[in-house]
């Protein structure tokens, strides 16, 4: 009877720390989620950067560098950001003159992507990107 009873006990909590792993997603999983966040955190450094040093692209009208913002004092040296996980670097397009994403691919999509760190992440898939615009008579840059 005793054996029974332990048989059934060591049952239930296999059973109990398996279903918690299937809901949670075990360490591989949390650890997919902190890169991720990683990530996210990457795109809006870079975005700042780039926000306050554009890069200067003649095929869209650009005849010398961006007047830099007031607020760009910490965003001289473009942060050494890269995926954690490839240590790629991440992806930037200049969309239009008055516009650019930095992108990168993400590795999970439970996460609530309305909340910090990617309420600012416009999502397409995996696909995950920072996009800046400016627009108004200051031209002041906003992220979309």
């Amino acid at each position: 009877m005793n054996k029974l009873l332990f048989a059934a006990c060591v049952a239930l909590v296999c059973g109990a720390l398996g279903a918690a792993l299937m809901v949670v997603g075990g360490p591989g999983h949390a650890r997919m989620e902190k890169n991720d966040a990683q990530r996210a955190a990457n795109l809006r450094k870079l975005g700042q950067y780039y926000r306050c040093n554009l890069p200067v692209e003649p095929s869209l009208g650009d005849r010398e560098p961006q007047d830099t913002p007031d607020r760009c004092a910490g965003h001289v040296r473009k942060p050494d950001a890269r995926d954690p996980v490839t240590n790629e670097e991440y992806i930037f397009t200049r969309t239009s003159a008055d516009q650019f994403e930095v992108c990168a691919t993400f590795q999970t999509d439970t996460q609530p992507r309305d909340r910090y760190p990617f309420q600012d992440i416009m999502f397409d898939g995996a696909e995950g990107c920072v996009v800046h615009a400016r627009s108004g008579a200051g031209l002041k840059w906003a992220i979309q």
